[in-house]
């Protein structure tokens, strides 16, 4: 009896193994058939993520946004206003990149954002809301040296190494 249980114990166990084995491999072969075909749909979106992020956070610039906003303003009050409502729309179009990115990067732009609006509002409370378009302009490209460049640079280093982390050293 033990001579039929043993053998048969022995080829039941090594059954086991082979069906593990393969189970295993085709786990693996499903996974990375996954992997590639997300990579192929996924990568792009990520990529162009970054590129609008990076697009966002050059025209919230206080010196590209003042040139930009400076011609439809004729007081600083008016300037004031156009300057916030482009960067909170600009931001709220933005918005839904955040799931393509990393959350260090996402941080990062949020914090260039408010120091902006930051910014923007310390040099309205700072000025007379009637002098012209073009001082309160001044103001705040010559305050924006000091207070919020800092975080705009570092917001497009973060997504700068993302990028050249997660997709050129690959």
């Amino acid at each position: 009896m033990l001579q039929i249980i043993l053998p048969m114990l022995l080829m039941l166990i090594g059954l086991l193994v082979i069906v593990y084995l393969f189970i295993h491999h085709e786990r693996q072969n499903r996974e990375e058939a996954y992997r590639e075909k997300s990579l192929t749909t996924i990568l792009p979106n990520r990529l162009q993520a970054y590129e609008r992020l990076t697009l966002y956070i050059e025209r919230i610039r206080p010196e590209n946004m003042v040139a930009r906003e400076q011609k439809n303003a004729r007081t600083a009050m008016e300037l004031h206003t156009a300057l916030v409502n482009c960067v909170r729309q600009e931001f709220e179009h933005n918005l839904a990149m955040q799931i393509y990115i990393s959350s260090a990067s996402w941080s990062r732009i949020v914090r260039a954002k408010d120091e902006v609006l930051k910014c923007i509002n310390t040099m309205a409370k700072e000025t007379n809301p009637k002098v012209s378009s073009m001082e309160y302009g001044r103001k705040i490209i010559e305050a924006a040296v000091n207070d919020c460049k800092f975080y705009i640079e570092r917001a497009l280093e973060g997504m700068r190494r993302d990028v050249a982390g997660e997709f050129i050293d690959k």
